[in-house]
């Protein structure tokens, strides 16, 4: 979350933006204690001023404040750090009783299982679930767990072996791996669409060998991320 200072900025930056008209010191406290801030007038004018002398709001006369291109830049940073800050709380929440390790040791069982079930679903697959697959592939612009949950859910039900099918949903019963991987791959810029479009190439294509070599290396990648990430903020090498 952001600090007192920064919310306070950040929600008088929201309020003179999302006004139609310019806004004033009065307008602006009543909104603020409508929000729950035990602030005066003379205090709001006084954060005015502030964000005057810094260029982020600019004077409209006598009629109050209107939000500048610079206070605009400063909004989006102020968004993006609570942004960033709150998945960080998030992640610390979800990584809670997972380490390194552990994380691996689940991926290298996925590396066996999905590759099988990747081979399977090619030589198996039907129109609808490739057009369902399509379907999962074209929202998944950017990297979102509950999406690649079902991307990989959907490939294990094209398979159709329900032992495998079941050992998958085994592994991955622990909800929170996937929010863990996902802000892992983000840390490191990992390109996982990349991977998924590869592998439903593969499927869609009706090569059982290619799909199952996309999904381990797709599996490899995920190792490498998490190596990587640990890497980078614990300095901690990886020689397993």
């Amino acid at each position: 979350m952001l600090n007192e200072r920064e919310q306070l900025e950040r929600d008088v930056l929201t309020m003179v933006r999302d006004n139609v008209q310019p806004i004033g010191c009065g307008a602006l406290s009543q909104m603020l204690q409508a929000q729950g801030y035990n602030i005066s007038e003379a205090t709001v004018g006084r954060v005015l001023r502030e964000l005057d002398n810094l260029g982020f709001t600019e004077k409209a006369g006598f009629q109050g404040r209107v939000l500048s291109p610079p206070g605009i830049v400063r909004l989006d940073e102020l968004e993006s750090k609570r942004r960033s800050r709150e998945w960080g709380e998030e992640f610390a929440n979800a990584l809670r009783g997972h380490t390194k390790d552990e994380l691996l040791e689940v991926l290298v069982a996925r590396r066996a299982i999905e590759a099988e079930l990747a081979c399977l679903a090619a030589a198996n697959r039907t129109d609808e679930e490739v057009r369902q697959l399509a379907e999962l592939l074209a929202r998944q612009g950017g990297s979102v767990a509950e999406e690649d949950v079902e991307f990989h859910s959907l490939i294990a039900r094209m398979a159709r072996n329900r032992v495998l099918e079941a050992a998958i949903a085994l592994i991955r019963q622990d909800t929170q791996l996937s929010p863990v991987l996902e802000y892992i791959r983000r840390h490191v810029k990992s390109m996982v669409y990349v991977d998924h479009r590869n592998l439903a190439q593969a499927i869609i294509g009706s090569q059982p060998e290619r799909a199952r070599e996309v999904m381990i290396e797709h599996i490899n990648n995920l190792i490498n991320d998490v190596e990587k990430y640990w890497q980078l903020t614990t300095g901690d090498h990886y020689t397993g």
